[in-house]
C-alpha cells in the first residue's frame, strides 16, 4: 500500500507544541503525527471502537 498526502488545520498553539514534541524524539513534524495516528488507532482497536484492518 502506498502513501498518501493528508492535509489537516489545527490551532497554532497545537503545531508548535507537536514540533517541540517532534524536536525532542528527533523526528520530523510529519514523523510524529503519523507516530501518534497509528498510536491512537492502535489504541482504538485494542479497545474495540473500531476493528483491525486486514492485511495488518
Amino acid at each position: 500500500m502506498g502513501k498518501v498526502t493528508v492535509t489537516l488545520y489545527m490551532e497554532e498553539e497545537d503545531k508548535e507544541a507537536l514540533q517541540l514534541l517532534a524536536d525532542a524524539e528527533e523526528r520530523s513534524l510529519s514523523q510524529m503525527a503519523v507516530l501518534i495516528v497509528k498510536r491512537a488507532i492502535k489504541q482504538a482497536q485494542n479497545d474495540g471502537k473500531i476493528p483491525p484492518i486486514r492485511g495488518k
